[in-house]
């Protein structure tokens, strides 16, 4: 018989938990660091990012390195060509050198970690030097089969943890990197990636891994996707009031839905199980533990590879019915931002969405940002710092980090939105990529300062302007997804997602009536729980009920046009032809003078040329190839004007400095003065 199918969105590391916060330290002495390599340890060089954490005595640094909750000192360093034959030293710190210098967290520099004693140890993230299909390269890692931690994932080189009391002066501490970080291998054979095997099926859990094609020819080199079905369909009943599974043995299932333990129950009320099967997928991804399930130029076509690649072969094995309405999206928090933006984007591929508490929807509030409006992405106009994470303490709001000390602490494991932590991977999906071949942030990592121009190119993934952008035309989604979209979200929601879900109500409801999105916002709910904070049964029996309403022939059937192959977004040549390498060059221009020709003495006009978001800029002129006055700092989009006082070649030379850029002189054309 043909079952439906439930697509499970997961909800992965979504930020953190409560903190404790570091004292301010007014220490100056020089605190340095070297690192070596142990003979045989590299086969070859190596480029990748150094953290280094000073835990207190006699604890494990990796025991807690949480931004809410660590009482380490973390430090991170880029490093290049990584040997045998050459240590590495850390010392110092600094803002204005995150990409080259050592960054740390709370406190900047090393100078600043207090004396005491202390547990000490180092790790190095290993990148990997890839072309992408688009022409841009990239240092990233690629993650295998570990969950993607953001520090210590599989390959990364290793210090033994030492023991080391700071002293307050002029010190240097030794570590040496002796051993290479490992992933227990799985039972079963072999198919792509890390050598780690596969899971074993059960009678009620089939594990499925393909390679994708289209993933594979962006990154070039084989990238595999993952899925795990379990089959309601051999269960003879469900039980009635449980918020649990029936079958204690059947662990690995449950856990695929209640992300936790099972404990057996002894209900004797029961129902017939829904005719469906549960898949979740797995779709690590450089950048990130979780690729958002859409094409991204910054990550390439993983809603491709999983729509139209992995689902089509699951389709293929379990018989399953291959209609939009027989084809739900579900998740909390990423991954429901993803089950709800797969609706929106393929509402010729699935049938609804029943999104819990999902990442930001509408980015007039990005969290508690308001992105489009905001000179600052850290800090109020009234001095206030913008919250991140926070919990509720007999009924009072407990802020437990703000949005600047989270991307602080992200600078620490890695540069260039490569942490593999929250808000970098906002920034690797919703942005385009950057001049710099990685992705082009919306804000200054360091100081908060928000660019206008780069935010305006996130709009393709606010999903309630995307909506509303299309609500007539060719997409016609106002008639499309009329009835098909579900959303639930606490008001005291850890990190303020409900703001996000409160715009997108506002501005559907302002095109399409009151409702036109059905929006559940639960008063006082925090983070978590099923959709509309149902028991399973009752959410099973929601999304069985909405199935077979929506059935050719059930009470409403989906019509052709709902879901013709014209409501299709977010399709991957528009995506790279927008966001990738050719797009970020077309971005560039070089400074140009006004004139064919010019008189001595009389004033010519230049433009400055076109550059990324946020370059600092600074400019010179120059006659025969030699300066002509001194340099000058100079704005995006300015205008320069000048007097030439000899005869000559006239150029203008401009310099654009940016963190994670090479600093960069353009010139313009010659123009004579006579």
């Amino acid at each position: 018989m043909l079952k439906a199918i439930l697509l499970l969105g997961i909800a992965t590391g979504v930020l953190g938990v409560p903190t404790s916060s570091h004292p301010e330290h007014n220490t100056h002495h020089e605190l340095n660091v070297k690192i070596s390599v142990a003979n045989g340890l590299l086969k070859s060089p190596t480029d990748g990012r150094l953290v280094l954490m000073f835990a207190p005595n006699d604890t494990d640094p990796l025991e807690d390195t949480d931004v809410t909750s660590s009482p380490n000192y973390i430090f991170g360093k880029n490093v290049f060509d990584v040997s045998t034959k050459k240590a590495i030293d850390l010392s110092g710190g600094s803002n204005f050198s995150t990409e080259t210098g050592v960054y740390g967290w709370p406190n900047v520099s090393l100078n600043d970690v207090p004396s005491g004693n202390y547990s000490v140890q180092a790790f190095l993230t290993r990148y990997e030097k890839v072309r992408r299909s688009d022409g841009s390269v990239v240092n990233v890692r690629f993650p295998c089969g570990d969950g993607a931690p953001n520090v210590n994932g599989f390959g990364s080189l290793t210090t033994d943890v030492a023991e080391y009391e700071v002293l307050g002066g002029q010190q240097t501490l030794t570590l040496v990197f002796n051993n290479l970080t490992a992933i227990e291998p799985l039972n079963g054979k072999e198919i792509g990636g890390c050598n780690q095997g596969n899971y074993e099926d059960t009678e009620l859990l089939k594990y499925v891994k393909i390679r994708s094609k289209k993933l594979s020819a962006f990154w070039g080199r084989d990238i595999h996707r993952h899925a795990l079905p379990g089959n309601l369909l051999t269960r003879p009943h469900w039980p009635a009031d449980s918020g649990a599974f029936d079958y204690p043995s059947d662990t690995k299932f449950a856990d695929a839905w209640n992300s936790g333990t099972i404990p057996a129950t002894n209900t004797t009320a029961a129902r017939p199980a829904p005719k469906m099967i549960l898949v979740t997928f797995r779709h690590e991804a450089p950048y990130y533990d979780d690729s958002y399930a859409v094409n991204t130029a910054n990550l390439g076509p993983y809603g491709d590879a999983i729509n139209d690649e992995l689902i089509s072969h699951i389709e293929k094995l379990f018989h399953t019915i291959r209609a939009p309405y027989a084809r739900v999206q579900e998740g909390g928090s990423t991954g429901g931002w993803e089950s709800i933006a797969n609706v929106i984007y393929r509402p010729d591929l699935f049938g609804v969405c029943f999104s819990s508490y999902p990442d930001s929807l509408d980015f007039h509030r990005h969290q508690d940002i308001e992105l489009y409006t905001s000179a600052n992405a850290y800090q109020r106009t009234d001095g206030s710092f913008v919250p991140s994470i926070r919990t509720h303490r007999n009924g009072t709001e407990v802020i437990l980090a703000s949005v600047a000390q989270e991307n602080h602490w992200e600078l620490t494991f890695g540069t260039a939105s490569r942490s593999f932590n929250q808000w970098d991977i906002w920034n690797a999906i919703f942005g385009v990529q950057g001049y710099n071949n990685y992705p082009l942030e919306p804000w200054d990592k360091v100081t908060g300062e928000i660019y206008p121009e780069a935010v305006e190119l996130w709009k393709p993934f606010d999903l309630s302007n995307y909506i509303t952008s299309n609500w007539e035309g060719s997409r016609n989604l106002g008639a499309a997804l009329a009835g098909r979209i579900y959303i639930y979200v606490g008001t005291w929601d850890d990190y303020y997602l409900n703001e996000g879900v409160q715009e997108f109500a506002k501005r559907t409801d302002a095109v399409g009536g009151a409702g036109w999105a059905n929006v559940t916002i639960l008063p006082e709910k925090s983070h978590g729980g099923n959709y509309q904070d149902r028991k399973i049964w009752d959410y099973l029996e929601l999304v069985d009920g909405w199935i077979k309403d929506h059935a050719p022939d059930g009470t409403s059937p989906l019509s052709l046009s709902a879901v013709a192959p014209s409501t299709r977004g977010n399709q991957w040549k528009e995506v790279i032809q927008r966001g990738g390498r050719q797009a970020a060059v077309a971005r560039q221009a070089l400074p140009a003078i006004k004139a064919k020709a010019v008189h001595k003495g009389a004033e010519v006009q230049a433009s400055v040329g076109r550059w990324d978001p946020g370059v600092t800029l600074e400019a010179m002129w120059a006659i025969n190839g030699k300066p002509s006055g001194k340099p000058f700092a100079v704005k995006q989009g300015a205008t320069v004007k000048y007097a030439p006082g000899k005869k000559g070649k006239l150029q203008l030379l401009v310099t654009g400095s940016k963190r994670n850029y090479a600093t960069e002189t353009r010139h313009s054309g010659e123009v004579l003065v006579y």
